[in-house]
């Protein structure tokens, strides 16, 4: 997996610049809709154009939603896992799950991680992100059947502060799986990043060359 990954969301995305030995691209494929007892998979629209080599990740967007919401049943933990499972039929170099759980949809979420790792090829990486305060004032994360996890450094509302202060003064994620990767925003630079991450970047707009190349140098510094 290159130091870098760019996210490429649901929009166009021509990606044909980036370096495929440098650079790689975590994309948006699928959101998967919980809706009462239903699993309700939307598919990638966009195009989305990369450099032959890239190594590419299938992201999984995984929405609860409000009417009906949820049972959060065993059926519809397995059918979201299979679901899922399928984006390993285009031969992506990982799976990751992006799911804001809630306290209460925990439980749910470790049940779907375990189910769903069942159902991969054994080698297939899979990788979630995580919200930072996931990595820092809990520890309910460290023991899921995944690889990585991803805490993301932008949008952490009122924890900003203080994960801020904690990055910038050394110290370092909780589990030990928050410690190989973290995510980045180009409208909203973290302080501090930890040393030796791998970089996800993630921007509000479609990448040019331009924004791409800015966005990876300030990582590297």
């Amino acid at each position: 997996m290159p130091h870098v990954m760019l996210w490429a969301w649901e929009r166009r995305e021509n990606l044909s610049f980036i370096d495929p030995q440098k650079v790689g691209v975590a994309y948006l494929a699928g959101t998967l809709h919980l809706n009462g007892d239903r699993v309700v998979m939307l598919p990638r629209m966009q195009p989305l154009i990369v450099p032959r080599d890239t190594v590419v990740v299938a992201v999984v967007r995984i929405e609860a939603d409000r009417l009906p919401a949820p049972t959060m049943s065993s059926r519809q933990r397995a059918d979201a896992a299979r679901a899922i499972a399928r984006m390993a039929d285009h031969s992506p170099a990982a799976i990751q799950i992006d799911f804001d759980a809630t306290r209460s949809q925990r439980s749910f979420y470790r049940d779907l991680l375990v189910d769903l790792r069942s159902r991969l090829p054994p080698a297939m990486p899979l990788s979630i992100t995580a919200l930072a305060s996931w990595c820092i004032y809990d520890d309910w994360i460290a023991d899921l059947p995944i690889d990585e996890a991803v805490p993301m450094l932008f949008r952490m509302g009122a924890d900003s502060a203080a994960i801020d202060e904690l990055l910038r003064r050394g110290g370092d994620f909780m589990p030990a799986l928050g410690r190989y990767s973290v995510g980045v925003a180009t409208d909203e630079p973290p302080r501090s990043i930890p040393a030796g991450r791998r970089v996800y970047i993630f921007s509000p707009h479609a990448w040019t060359g331009e924004s791409a190349a800015t966005a990876i140098a300030k990582v590297a510094q």
